[in-house]
């Protein structure tokens, strides 16, 4: 099991969803949305996550951790999102 690393945070804005890994920031669109059942979701867009808020390059493996981190985060603040 992978240990957590502590340097994460995520802020849920209005129209978008910040994310905090290690110092570096990722800033991505989201909208309220339902799921399938008609139950609220947040709907996050990471088609077009393909660089960190810098401008540089995010690694597909970044972007792997960073979705995992930020689906445990959500599912502790009893937040349901799906990704697109």
């Amino acid at each position: 099991m992978a240990k957590k690393d502590a340097s994460f945070t995520l802020e849920i804005l209005d129209g978008e969803m910040r994310v905090v890994l290690s110092g570096r920031s990722l800033t991505l669109p989201l909208e309220e949305g339902l799921d399938e059942e008609g139950d609220p979701v947040l709907v996050v867009s990471i088609d077009e996550a393909e660089c960190w808020d810098d401008g540089s390059e995010l690694s597909l493996k970044d972007l792997q951790k960073l979705l995992e981190r930020i689906e445990d985060e959500c599912e502790a603040r009893d937040i349901a999102i799906e990704f697109e």
